[in-house]
This record gives structure tokens, sequence and C-alpha cells, in this order.
């Protein structure tokens, strides 16, 4: 462990979650860790709407920290949120980049949209990117608005239910890319929660999950990422496929 110290001083903090994690501390995942000053207005979670979604929690909500923005090491990241039990027809997908126009204001260009028809079926929900000539990736430092609407009245414009949040894609450091390097796909959950990369550990533990349904120590790991964002209560519901 000394020549560790003398060696790469500047990665032991990495060094540590993966040293912790190989003595038996895998069954839980770190909680997670916001960067610094990354704070974005935005509706986490939507109004309730009589007769368009029901259950508990009958609200929409996105998987997101509570300051609503997260990083991503991904060109095209996937999306996650719940889905409450609901009578509506479809969902309505839209991506945007924030810039700013010739005068210096803030301007918003949609890049993306897509929508599909959903079954009514409660559950955590998901939707990546396409990787297309038509959708280029995500540039690094740049920041972009996401948005989740579910129309039960198919003439509304806005939808009646909606959730937004922002993700800023970038890169890891070399410190980080290293341990990313020589960790595990388990191991990994652990580095990019305490590294401030929201998406990367949620689709992380989410693909884990789906690889192993009935492993408890991914249940728990999932719980107290959800919980460290005070989204415990999404924990146990079931991840539901798009159509």
């Amino acid at each position: 462990m000394e020549i560790v110290k003398v060696l790469y001083p500047s990665v032991l903090k990495t060094l540590t979650v993966l040293l912790v994690i190989g003595t038996g501390a895998a069954a839980l995942a770190e909680p997670y860790v916001p960067p610094a000053g990354l704070g974005a207005p935005g509706r986490r979670e939507s109004a309730g709407t009589r007769g368009c979604a029901f259950g508990n929690p009958a609200n929409l909500i996105a998987l997101m920290p509570t300051d609503n923005v997260g990083l991503t090491t991904a060109a095209h990241p996937r999306f996650y949120w719940y889905m409450p039990t609901t009578q509506a027809s479809f969902v309505r997908f839209t991506l945007e980049r924030m810039g700013e126009d010739t005068e210096g204001m803030d301007s918003a260009e949609e890049i993306y949209r897509t929508q599909f028809a959903i079954t009514g079926e409660p559950g955590i929900m998901s939707l990546e990117l396409p990787d297309t000539v038509s959708l280029p990736a995500l540039e690094a430092g740049d920041r972009y608005h996401w948005q989740v609407a579910v129309f039960c009245n198919p003439v509304s414009e806005e939808g009646d239910l909606q959730i937004e949040g922002w993700v800023e894609r970038q890169a890891p450091d070399a410190d980080l890319l290293a341990a990313l390097e020589m960790a595990s796909e388990s191991e990994k959950v652990a580095l990019y929660a305490s590294n401030g990369y929201w998406f990367d550990v949620v689709d992380q533990l989410a693909t884990l999950q789906a690889e192993a349904p009935e492993d408890a120590d991914l249940q728990a790991r999932w719980a107290e990422l959800l919980e460290s964002v005070d989204l415990e209560h999404l924990a146990n519901q079931p991840f539901v496929s798009v159509e």
C-alpha cells in the first residue's frame, strides 16, 4: 500500500473506493455525490392531474438528483423516469441544446424529439438517445435540457404530466479514467457515484439488475442510490420497456 501512495498520490481516493469494494463492502454502492455548482431549475416531479395518473405515487418523476442536473460520460446517454399508472395514449421526449443567441441571450435549440405509445403499466421507463447522423454526440461542456410529457388528452399541446431535467457531458479526468479501466462492471458503480456521474451510475446499476434481477446486493445498491437523492419510494418499482 505504501508503494501505491508513492507512485500514485493523486488517485488515492479512487483506489480507496476500489480497495473497499474488494474487501466485501461491494454489497452497497456509495451514495451519489453531486458535483459542486451544477444546480439547475426544473420540475423533477409532475403535479398530479385528475383522471390521468393513478397509483402511489401517482406522479411522473424524473430519476434525477435533487439539483436536477447530472453529468454523463456518454455521447448518447440513456434517460430514466418513473411512469405512474396512467390512461395516457402516448409519451413525448424532447432534448434541447442550451446556448446563447447573437445578442448574448439564453436560447434553446431542439435537437431531438420522439413520441411513443404506452400501455399504462407503472414502473421505471428509459430512453437512450439514438446514435444516428441526424443526432450527433452530445458536446462536452454543453448543457442540454430534456423533457418527458405524458398525453392523456391527445389534443393537448403541452401534455397532461411533465417533467424536465438537465444533462452535461464531461469526460472523466485521467485519475478516474484509470480507475474505471481497472474496475469491474460492478465496481464502476461506486466510482461513478462518488465522482458525480449521475447518468452513468443509474444506467450501470440498471443494466446490472437487468442481467441479474434476483440479486439482492444489486437491489440494495439501487435502493441506496435512490435514497441518496430522496427517491427511495421508487426503489421497488419494476423496470418497464418502451414499446
